[in-house]
């Protein structure tokens, strides 16, 4: 811990309060902290210098040249103009700063999770406020923030659980080298996590639990020893027999409620609650309406691309599915460069795939802005734990 500290110092304070403070969004201000940091970042601009690169250059191509469009309408406030335009790059090279060279693998990993924990903090409260007073059995999905009891849709408050449902990796990889202590923290925060999402009937949520266990188990397995592999089987036995003897697997249960009902009521769960078709009609307009399609008759796409093409059309639409392209392309890249850092490429790797998963069912930036400009700066931490990855093999380190 003490290490965490010294790396916390060398970030400085003056970054990491704001930063903090934008990801927990107090009284839904959040975004005005986000202000003072990019603020702080131009104040100290020699800093950013280095870690200028083409990602940043499409992205906030894409960033503006969404906000441009947005500025024709402006259904949401002046200031929006700025926020579109400006977090998303500028939450990017934040992610690069925050990669300081030599950066040890632990480090790395607590980072990841550490930032998706604090964005997760204002909504796992709120709904476990909720659940104390009203439990489970409630008609409701929406959920009255913490801060000033302004209801949420389940949706929005889900999305920021999205990182804490990857936690059950950290017990899948015998590779780690974080304290007991933090351990069973993260147990904790993942059981409050998915009591959470049980509350809120986040079949989305669930799914990306799911895929992070089944992909740590396809990416994990064929790389460890015999014995790891032995020691990994045995602890799951323990976990689903456990969770057999004292957890009830009943849709009728009152934890599944909300979650029960929709599972048992939805009709359209093979096309992914009914988006498959405004999939196909959102493909269809993107060549009918190259400029977007806008109105009050026309629904969300449900998917980010999609939703950022309907809303400005087919350039940002293509700046955003080339930033997205090159960041997969870097993930992909990140996790082959060091077979042996297995821990920390589990992790580029889930977390990339869990907001990816979002991404394909929800309008991203009209919703889940914040999640988005998270995923940014995440990649900000990739590509330059790559670029010194890079660097330490071209001189020999």
């Amino acid at each position: 811990m003490g290490k965490m500290s010294k790396y916390l110092r060398q970030i400085g304070f003056i970054y990491l309060i704001p930063f903090a403070f934008y990801l927990i969004d107090p009284f839904g201000k959040g975004f005005l902290f986000g202000y003072v940091l990019i603020l702080v970042l131009l104040l100290n601009g020699k800093r950013l210098v280095p870690y200028l690169d083409s990602d940043f250059v499409f992205l906030s191509l894409f960033a503006i040249s969404y906000a441009l469009f947005y500025a024709l309408d402006r259904s949401s406030g002046v200031q929006l103009i700025f926020i579109y335009a400006f977090f998303p790059g500028f939450f990017y090279l934040f992610g690069k700063y925050l990669a300081v060279p030599n950066l040890s693998t632990s480090k790395l990993v607590l980072l990841f999770f550490g930032i998706g924990f604090v964005f997760s903090f204002s909504a796992l409260i709120s709904v476990l406020l909720d659940l104390r007073t009203g439990g489970f059995v409630q008609l409701s999905r929406e959920i009255p923030m913490v801060w000033n009891g302004e209801p949420k849709k389940a949706t929005l408050m889900s999305a920021y659980l999205t990182f804490n449902m990857c936690l059950p990796i950290i017990y899948l990889i015998k590779q780690r080298k974080i304290p007991l202590v933090l351990q069973v923290l993260a147990g904790g925060v993942f059981v409050a996590s998915l009591l959470s999402v049980f509350r809120l009937g986040s079949r989305t949520q669930l799914v990306i639990t799911v895929l992070a266990i089944i992909i740590s188990f396809l990416f994990v397995v064929p790389r460890q020893t015999i014995k790891a592999n032995t020691k990994l089987f045995f602890f799951m036995i323990l976990v689903v027999a456990f969770v057999l003897k004292f957890v009830p697997l009943n849709l009728d249960a009152d934890y599944f409620s909300v979650l029960g009902s929709r599972l048992q009521e939805s009709k359209n769960t093979s096309s992914a609650g009914g988006r498959t078709e405004l999939w196909l009609q959102a493909l269809e307009n993107l060549f009918s309406h190259p400029l977007g399609w806008r109105g009050s008759h026309v629904r969300f796409a449900h998917n980010l691309w999609l939703d950022v093409a309907r809303f400005a059309g087919v350039i940002p639409f293509f700046l955003l599915l080339i930033f997205t392209g090159r960041s997969l392309r870097n993930t992909y890249k990140a996790i082959r460069k060091d077979p042996e850092k297995l821990f920390l490429n589990t992790t580029m790797l889930i977390f990339t795939l869990a907001a990816m998963l979002v991404f394909f069912v929800e309008p991203v930036m009209e919703g889940l802005f914040y999640l988005f400009t998270v995923y940014c700066l995440y990649q900000g931490i990739i590509n330059q734990y790559l670029i010194q990855s890079k660097s330490a093999g071209a001189t020999g380190q």
